[in-house]
């Protein structure tokens, strides 16, 4: 157990066990953070500053929310150290993301001109989408929470009561405003998205700017006063005219573009009916569970799914084996 900085005590309260429950969403890309967040110690000043002077702290400098990478066979996080981040970042705010044994990770946001001046051999910027997609699960989930962590900092700078300026609070978990104390914290955005199935065939959508035969699941945010099964049933008519029965939730997965949860449920059509709306959605079509499994194999060139990194093709990799439930 951790013990407070400066009396040796125990803190109030056992910091939570990182680690998902539920196997399926551990095992999305994003899904899996190794990190103690710590929040039993966040309101202790003393104990974060100990923590920036940590001779082992690590640093994760991100430049336009993109990730440090070290190319090679295996991509990896480029981790810093006090000192070469502070050069590249100006002295931005460093965000407390969390301790793995003891060792204390921060994210920083660099500035543009420092950056160029300062030297970072072998280390790259990628687009994180794809960086996502290639580091280890570990790498990948502590990025995710780097990158919204920093967005949310970004955006939220001033007041959305009166306007003034804020100041980051317990190692970056909460913001203050220094006019009239109003406290700000990071929210997510929940967005459903759901695999409609009717017997042995499940219904996908083509967005009207996307690839030729690229289809996907059907999704959307859940608005204010829903919940999620509702926003799955709204979405559905709202976006193909389809009216559903059973709605189940599966599985969810962390998405830092730039901070949504995705929620993912199975649902049951009540019907064949489908007339898509045209503007989210130009074209919907029902596929038979063998061409969603050749698809995903890559031998059905008429049907494009997402990749692996997005949680739909999970949910129909999930129902093409049967695992739905």
């Amino acid at each position: 157990m951790a013990t407070d900085a400066q009396t040796g005590d125990a803190p109030r309260g056992d910091n939570p066990p990182s680690k998902p429950p539920n196997a399926a969403s551990a095992a999305y890309v994003f899904g899996s953070n190794p990190l103690d967040r710590v929040p039993a110690q966040r309101g202790d000043e003393a104990w974060i500053i100990t923590q920036r002077d940590h001779e082992h702290g690590r640093y994760l400098l991100l430049h336009n929310l993109q990730p440090p990478v070290t190319p090679g066979e295996l991509t990896r996080l480029a981790w810093l150290d006090r000192e070469t981040v502070r050069l590249a970042s100006g002295g931005s705010e460093e965000v407390l993301l969390g301790t793995l044994d003891g060792v204390p990770h921060f994210a920083v946001a660099a500035d543009p001109l420092r950056l160029a001046e300062a030297s970072l051999p072998g280390i790259e910027f990628g687009e994180a989408r794809a960086i996502g997609a290639s580091l280890a699960a570990a790498e990948a989930g502590i990025f995710a929470q780097a990158r919204s962590m920093l967005d949310w900092h970004r955006t939220h700078r001033f007041c959305a009561m009166c306007g003034g300026e804020t100041q980051a609070l317990e190692g970056g978990a909460r913001r203050q405003c220094l006019a009239c104390g109003a406290r700000h914290y990071p929210s997510v955005s929940p967005s459903m998205i759901v695999l409609i199935t009717r017997g042995d065939r499940c219904l996908l959508g083509h967005r009207p700017t996307g690839a030729a035969n690229r289809f996907s699941c059907l999704a959307g945010y859940v608005e204010p006063g829903e919940t999620i099964e509702d926003a799955v049933v709204r979405e559905a008519y709202e976006e193909c005219e389809v009216s559903l029965g059973r709605v189940r939730y599966h599985s969810s997965q962390a998405w830092p573009f730039p901070a949504t949860l995705m929620i993912g449920c199975f649902a049951e059509a009540t019907s064949d009916h489908v007339r898509p709306d045209g503007t989210e959605i130009g074209e919907a079509r029902w596929f038979t569970r063998d061409e969603a499994r050749r698809a995903l194999d890559g031998t059905n060139p008429d049907l494009v799914l997402p990749d692996r990194v997005a949680i739909a093709h999970h949910l129909i990799r999930a129902w093409v084996d049967g695992a739905e439930v």
